[in-house]
Parts: C-alpha cells; sequence; structure tokens
C-alpha cells in the first residue's frame, strides 16, 4: 500500500468520519464498503440476489488513465483518475488516486480505493490505515467493498447489504459497527444536461447507508459508455453536489 490523500466521501464513495480529540467518542469510518456476496450480504425488495446477472451495457468504464473531473460549490477538483489495476482476491480491481476530488481533512493515510465490475454489479472497495499523527493515534480499518451499481435491474427495484465494519483505533479495542446499505434505481434511460452538456442512457442511483442510528443518503448518476457524472451527499442537514466537469475515457 502507498500513502494517498483519502477522501471524504465515498459511494461506495465513500468515507466521512470525525476524529476523536482526547475522548473516548468514537464515530467509525462512514460509510463502511463491504463486499455482500462475502456472506454479509442482504435480501432486498427485486434485489436480493447480488449475483450479478448479465449486463445491459457499461455504465462505468475502467481502463487506466480514464479519469473524471468534477466541479462542487463552483470550483474544479482534482481529477478522479484511474492510475493501476492490482489483483485482489484473484480479481481485477482498478484503482483510483482520489474520489470525486476530495480529501480526508489534509491527513496521509495508506491505504487505496479501487472499482470492479462483475456482470451487472459494480464494486467500489476501499482499505485505509492512518498512522498516528498531530497528536492522534492510529486508526485502522478492515478492506470493505459495496456494490454501488446494478444495471440490469428495473427501476424502483432494490439491493440490501447487511455489513460489519471492524475499526481499530490504537490504544483501544477493536470497535463492529453494524451497517445497513439500501440502493434504488431511481431511473433509468433518462437524459439529462450538466455544465452544458447532455448525457443519455443515463441511471440514477439512491444509496443510503444507516450506520449507529445515522441515515447518510447518496445518489449517483452514470451514464453509458461514460461513467460517473454526478454525486449528491446528504448527511445531518448537510448537502454537497458533485457535477461532472470533463472526462477522458479510453
Amino acid at each position: 500500500m502507498k500513502k494517498m490523500k483519502f477522501v471524504s466521501a465515498l459511494a461506495v464513495l465513500f468515507i466521512a468520519f470525525s476524529l476523536f480529540s482526547c475522548s473516548t467518542e468514537i464515530e467509525p469510518v462512514d460509510p463502511a464498503l463491504i463486499n455482500g456476496e462475502n456472506g454479509n450480504g442482504g435480501g432486498g425488495n427485486g434485489g436480493g440476489n447480488n449475483g450479478g446477472g448479465t449486463s445491459t451495457g457499461d455504465y462505468w468504464p475502467m481502463t487506466v488513465n480514464n479519469q473524471w473531473t468534477f466541479i462542487k460549490d463552483a470550483m474544479l477538483q482534482s481529477p478522479m483518475k484511474i492510475i493501476g489495476t492490482e489483483q485482489i482476491g484473484g480479481m481485477t480491481y482498478y484503482e483510483y488516486d482520489s474520489f470525486f476530488g476530495t480529501s480526508l481533512q489534509g491527513l496521509e493515510a495508506e491505504g487505496g480505493l479501487w472499482t470492479r465490475k462483475e456482470n451487472g454489479n459494480y464494486y467500489a472497495r476501499q482499505e485505509i490505515n492512518i498512522p498516528a499523527q498531530g497528536g492522534q493515534p492510529a486508526i485502522s480499518v478492515s478492506p470493505l467493498e459495496i456494490i454501488i451499481l446494478k444495471d440490469n435491474i428495473d427501476i424502483n427495484q432494490t439491493w440490501t447489504q447487511n455489513l460489519t465494519q471492524t475499526t481499530t483505533i490504537q490504544g483501544f479495542p477493536p470497535m463492529d459497527s453494524a451497517i445497513i446499505i439500501e440502493g434504488t434505481i431511481l431511473e433509468k434511460d433518462i437524459t439529462i444536461t450538466i455544465n452544458g452538456i447532455v448525457y443519455t442512457n443515463v441511471i440514477k442511483v439512491e444509496l443510503v447507508q444507516t450506520t449507529q442510528g445515522i441515515t447518510q443518503e447518496n445518489y449517483y448518476w452514470f451514464a453509458k459508455d461514460i461513467g460517473p457524472i454526478k454525486y449528491q451527499f446528504n448527511y445531518m442537514g448537510t448537502e454537497t453536489i458533485n457535477e461532472l466537469s470533463t472526462f477522458i475515457v479510453n
């Protein structure tokens, strides 16, 4: 693993957490990313089978050097670029240098962020270890993975993952947190305009995460043969929107 600046919101997106300061009140990494097909997955209305099925197209082209640059709060973000591949558990994952252009409070971390596609399922995987720095203890989080999109189910069909996240903070016992991820296809084959560009064959996805009684809403728009074009993150009354500015798809 290598040092990298992690994102504050991942999918999966994906990370939104606050480090404690002179306190034992610790909020784990949020949201968790874990593969529901490895024994932790749950059923959903019309989407309980997370096997993937037959894909209906490529809604997230994964090739090294593909990149997507987003605008957030009228500011251009760092490109979300695929920088390499890695074999994990016998499967090929695509690694990113950042996700939706945001970083984790400027802290240096060891880990990685990857995506992969299997049939109609698109996965996002996260691994992170934060060394002790700035008076804060070292933090490690178990590798986690979620299904961020199913391109072959109908509007209003869902999938559910009942997951467990383990966070270890130096000086404290490991903490397991129960995570529920509920995904829904809200719209399919729609046309939307973002920053003056018209995108067709778009799927809109809702991912709702519940952790320790706190709900976080994530919305993603994926355009066929282009990838993610918009991301909306709602957490504790705060709304963040990232919209695609430019992209390179090889």
